[in-house]
């Protein structure tokens, strides 16, 4: 795929590169909603809403939009194969059909990925929409794309309001239908986008949205109502979707300014690391032993990195940079005046000065946890996190430790955390909100269901954990029988 700034993480001949910050965001921009639908395990329309209930504990670190309050952490659970890492998979599919259109290679295996279970899916188009808070009004993007075939059949772009929705524009491939308000056009824009919109009738491969954003730049140059097309375009690349198996990106990285309290941070969690030492290295040692094709990737990525605006405000160069893990090796690349600065993060252990380990030769759960931590350090506002299985090689209390850590950070930060988990330690109302727990379900028929813990109806002291182990809102594996292997004949 070369490097693709919205996929954020790759392993090429075990370095991992990761891309922070590549675009700027607007500032109160906060995830309302996201629906799927015909995708992996969800076949009806599935909705993850981040809109507050009436509950009144642990209300000050919620956002308030014109209209309700936003919920900044969610925690998805449920049994093995329930579905919560498809629906976190149907956030990524959906980023990467936008942002790239469906033709790019990493499509090519994802031909099926429909709910397959009901055969008639093949021929139907899957749902995605995701409801984004900029400026405290809510907008609805979404699409629907018949995934077998790789093709877009309808888009759309809605502005909602208590009173009526706007729509911004619509299309719908397979009849040739086009819309687009001409009161967010100029009179000179207007007779452009007419045109646009004949020539994007039935195109199926990409998003429209997308087109004009990349390649229309003139539409929004000089039009402030346009500009919330770029606005949604550059929230949803900016989404920062994490697995077991990749790396947290989209923060500021670890810098020497703020060395002292990553070290006292990674103190609170007792992982045994007494002190962490930030090395500038030259260019060559930061890349040796790296194939000369991914050397020319990381090249050209760290030219397109820092933009031109950086010459201007030396601050700005700042808020830009890499993560590689090279050889178990971490390294991060800043920007100074333009030119990168590489600096290795080696760990110290037990107070001894002389010995220095490197990432690799940390635990799995220190690993982890360092990757972790970085969200605390993010220096952006607005900034939205997805982890799937944030409990990965972590011990229970580490987990709960960390989430304790962030919900405090939520209440000074317009930040949002998206989790799914096994861990039940975290079913505690007295750090979570009933509204900020929700359960995945698999039925009788093997689609999946989400569904939130507050229609319970729930007391804000009760314990909760018990009760969801054993059953009481469903989401957790149901054992019939004991199986014993048959004695050798």
């Amino acid at each position: 795929m070369g490097i693709d700034f919205f996929l954020i993480c790759q392993y090429i001949n075990d370095v991992n590169l990761c891309i922070l910050n590549f675009k700027l965001q607007k500032e109160n921009e906060m995830l309302t909603r996201f629906t799927v639908g015909n995708f992996c395990s969800f076949d009806k329309n599935q909705t993850l809403s981040l809109i507050s209930s009436s509950i009144q504990n642990h209300k000050e670190r919620l956002y308030q939009t014109n209209d309700f309050k936003l919920l900044k952490f969610a925690s998805v659970f449920g049994a093995n194969a329930a579905g919560k890492s498809n629906f976190i998979k149907a956030m990524s599919y959906a980023q990467a059909a936008i942002l790239v259109g469906v033709e790019n290679e990493y499509f090519e295996n994802k031909k099926e990925v429909y709910f397959r279970l009901n055969p008639e899916n093949k021929t139907k188009p899957s749902y995605f929409e995701f409801e984004i808070c900029i400026d405290k009004s809510i907008y609805a993007y979404g699409f629907e794309m018949i995934i077998n075939q790789k093709r877009i059949t309808e888009e759309w772009l809605v502005k909602l309001n208590k009173s009526k929705d706007e729509i911004i524009f619509s299309r719908n491939t397979s009849t040739g239908s086009v819309y687009f308000n001409n009161g967010y056009l100029s009179d000179e824009s207007n007779s452009r986008m007419k045109i646009y919109l004949e020539d994007f009738q039935h195109v199926t491969n990409k998003t429209f949205l997308s087109e004009i954003v990349s390649n229309k730049s003139e539409l929004y140059k000089n039009n402030n109502k346009m500009k919330i097309l770029k606005e949604i375009h550059n929230w949803i690349g900016n989404l920062n979707i994490s697995y077991p198996d990749t790396t947290i990106t989209g923060y500021d990285g670890f810098s020497k300014k703020n060395i002292s309290d990553f070290l006292e941070a990674i103190k609170i969690f007792k992982t045994g690391i007494s002190d962490v030492k930030a090395t500038e290295i030259s260019k060559e040692q930061a890349l040796d032993k790296i194939s000369p094709s991914f050397r020319k990737n990381i090249e050209e990525a760290i030219q397109k990195t820092c933009p031109k605006d950086c010459n201007k405000d030396e601050s700005l160069c700042e808020t830009f940079g890499f993560k590689m893990n090279i050889n178990g090796r971490l390294i991060f690349v800043t920007f100074k005046n333009r030119d990168p600065v590489f600096t290795e993060i080696t760990f110290e252990h037990f107070g001894i000065k002389d010995v220095q380990f490197s990432l690799a030769e940390e635990s799995n759960g220190t690993q982890r946890l360092l990757d972790l931590l970085s969200i605390l350090f993010t220096r952006k506002d607005n900034s939205i996190f997805i982890i799937d299985e944030i409990d990965q090689s972590l011990h229970p209390q580490l987990t709960r430790k960390f989430i304790e850590n962030f919900l405090h950070y939520a209440k000074k930060k317009d930040i949002q955390l998206i989790i799914s988990t096994h861990e039940s330690h975290l079913l505690d109302l007295e750090m979570v909100r009933q509204d900020e727990i929700f359960f995945v379900e698999s039925t009788p028929t093997g689609d999946s269901v989400l569904y939130p813990f507050d229609r319970f109806k729930e007391r804000y002291d009760k314990k909760i954990e018990k009760a969801y182990l054993d059953g009481r809102y469903g989401a957790v594996p149901v054992f019939d029988s004991i199986f014993f292997p048959a004695d050798d004949k």
